[in-house]
């Protein structure tokens, strides 16, 4: 039976040998925004069947996270596991999850590397060499979409804030699913990562709360808007290279070996215990090393 979720089916495809390892991607997970220890453990279960399938296709996976995390992932096998997003500040809102991708991006470096979210199960040898054999791509992601989040002017003015041009473009509806994300252009890597940190100078944790009394949706929109609109706006004129189709129904990412899940349906209990059963059915001894008892997170 296939499940559903985002794009993409729960498919137990474990046919066919692993590729050697010869690239490197990049994973994140910052623990400090996740605040019930019931969906800390959820997340586990799904990072850990994003990394066998990752292995299983033949990259190697280097995991940054923070302390506690490596606490809870020591036993799953990354190829590198570090505690980079100890570094995240406290006046970074926790409300801006993608904080940790970016500091996970500039610690291992953005050229020529994939970050990939947790969320993402490469089900296909070699899915990326895509990108890693061709130096010419300046930029590879999940794919370009067109939502037309700018026509609500109310929801994104906090961007005029820092002076950004996508925001005073009336017609613009680009946006780059950044479910995988790599560049080897470095101007373009370079303006990307800087364009959010100064971002992160500005919105301290103390300015986004007053922001939100105003703007409840703004924890959403606001890292929805640097992470993938801000992209969008600033690869126009690069080469970028798409893994899903962008003609096509996102759901038929699962066909080219490829998933990400999105949305809330996640969480539900029926997509919970496919992940489970793919994970115990992939990899047993990793299913294994998810802790089965999780103290309430900080």
């Amino acid at each position: 039976m296939n499940y559903y979720n985002g794009i993409g089916s729960f498919e137990a495809t474990v046919d066919g040998a692993s590729a050697p390892a010869q690239f490197t991607i990049i994973q994140s997970l910052w623990t400090k925004p996740i605040t019930s220890s019931n969906r800390l453990r959820q997340t586990l279960f799904i990072a850990a069947l994003s990394l066998a399938y990752a292995h299983r296709s033949g990259y190697k996976v280097h995991m940054h996270t923070d302390s506690f995390g490596a606490k809870l992932m020591k036993k799953f096998g990354y190829d590198k596991l570090c505690t980079t997003l100890d570094a995240i500040p406290p006046s970074v809102p926790t409300e801006l999850f993608a904080a940790g991708k970016f500091y996970a991006m500039r610690a291992e470096g953005a050229i020529g590397k994939v970050h990939i979210d947790i969320d993402v199960f490469l089900k296909k040898p070699g899915i990326l060499d895509c990108f890693y054999k061709n130096h010419s791509v300046d930029l590879i992601c999940q794919q370009e979409e067109d939502i037309a989040i700018a026509n609500h002017a109310d929801k994104i003015k906090h961007m005029l804030v820092m002076g950004h041009p996508a925001a005073t473009r009336p017609d613009w509806k680009g946006s780059i699913n950044t479910g995988i994300v790599g560049f080897w252009h470095p101007a373009l890597a370079a303006r990307y990562m800087n364009n959010y940190f100064e971002a992160l100078k500005i919105y301290t944790a103390e300015k986004f709360q007053a922001y939100k009394q105003q703007n409840p949706d703004a924890c959403l929109l606001f890292d929805f808007i640097l992470e993938q609109v801000n992209l969008s706006y600033m690869s126009v004129g690069y080469d970028v290279r798409t893994l899903v189709p962008t003609d096509n129904p996102t759901w038929v990412a699962d066909k080219i070996g490829y998933q990400h899940l999105q949305g809330s349906d996640k969480w539900t209990t029926k997509t919970q215990h496919t992940i489970r059963l793919l994970l115990a059915q992939l990899n047993n001894k990793l299913y294994h090393a998810v802790p089965p008892l999780i103290p309430n997170p900080d």
